[in-house]
């Protein structure tokens, strides 16, 4: 296994004897490869070639060597990660980026990242500005840390007071609350007010209807050097897939719903579409409050141990962050 992943080349049973010193004859080994190719475990591209794991080996792999502790990530590797994120730990809105990046740039393919969401948007701030005498700009901060703006067009001017008090006014009804408990509310509302609360609840609504639109992803590049993609009608379909967010969506859904790192390899995966791929994913965050996605998306040729440690002490780091910025979860 470790030869194939690391070389990328059918493995033949003289080499297996010769190089890691079995102590049996080659004709040994090439009955237990032959018995391990009836039972799906590997396969010969050509039947001169040697052997290549298949989807079966990989999974026995992961579930029986692979370490899912953090602590395996090498120690200078856990040290770049712990500074670069020191340096955004306060600007949430580069979180995911950061992520999507280090996880190209220290486990090879590519990185996937989402930015924290929560399953129902809150206003936590809001805010009218005055722009022109009729014009206004309402400014609404999200539970996660999101800013949202919207231009107001009223029928006559107000004037700075005159808004400073419709914000006090509504933040008083607002603040804490989703879009629906807003608009279960019985106000009393002027026409200017009425306008801000509509668009406030819009942007709500728009906030919760989203998928994973919020996500970043790095190292194209790295995905289309490994050998398993130098074939062009191949490369194509992934590049599309990409560019169109319908691969990464397709990823994201593998995430499971738990804190824990899951690993879906090549036909464990329920579409077509990931079927070349295996995806290592993890959610992070705070439980009830907001919660992210971590992801790696590779070949099934993968070095399992290092991206499930890596996407693991990530993660940790992350839900640190997480809970710094949204506090602790439901069952903290």
């Amino acid at each position: 296994m470790s030869d194939y992943v690391h070389d990328a080349v059918p493995i033949s049973s003289e080499s297996l004897a010769r190089n890691h010193h079995l102590g049996v004859s080659s004709a040994t080994v090439r009955n237990e490869v032959a018995a391990l190719e009836e039972q799906g475990y590997i396969s010969r591209p050509h039947t001169s070639a040697g052997s290549v794991p298949e989807d079966r080996a990989y999974r026995l792999y992961v579930e029986s060597f692979v370490s899912h502790r953090a602590d395996r990530m090498p120690s200078q590797a856990r040290e770049t990660i712990s500074n670069r994120f020191a340096d955004v730990r306060d600007d949430v809105d580069r979180w995911s980026n950061v992520a999507a990046t280090l996880i190209s740039q220290l486990l090879g393919n590519l990185g996937i990242a989402t930015f924290p969401k929560t399953s129902e948007s809150r206003v936590m701030h809001l805010e009218l500005v005055p722009i022109q005498d009729v014009l206004a700009m309402l400014i609404v901060v999200l539970e996660q840390a999101k800013l949202r703006k919207h231009i107001l067009r009223f029928d006559s001017p107000l004037d700075r007071s005159n808004l400073e008090s419709m914000s006090t006014r509504l933040r008083s009804h607002m603040i804490g609350l989703t879009h629906a408990e807003i608009a279960e509310q019985a106000m009393s509302l002027t026409t200017p007010e009425r306008l801000a609360v509509d668009a406030t609840i819009d942007m709500l609504q728009e906030e919760d209807s989203t998928g994973h639109d919020d996500h970043h992803v790095s190292g194209l590049r790295n995905l289309l050097d490994q050998p398993e993609f130098v074939d062009y009608e191949k490369v194509r379909p992934i590049v599309h897939g990409i560019e169109d967010g319908s691969l990464v969506e397709a990823a994201l859904e593998e995430a499971p719903m738990g804190q824990v790192v899951r690993v879906v390899i090549g036909r464990e995966h329920e579409g077509d579409v990931l079927r070349p791929f295996s995806v290592v994913i993890c959610r992070y965050g705070v439980p009830g409050r907001a919660l992210g996605t971590l992801g790696l998306m590779g070949p099934t040729r993968m070095e399992y141990d290092r991206a499930i440690s890596g996407i693991q002490f990530i993660s940790t780091i992350m839900d640190s962050m997480a809970e710094s910025v949204y506090g602790k979860g439901q069952n903290a």
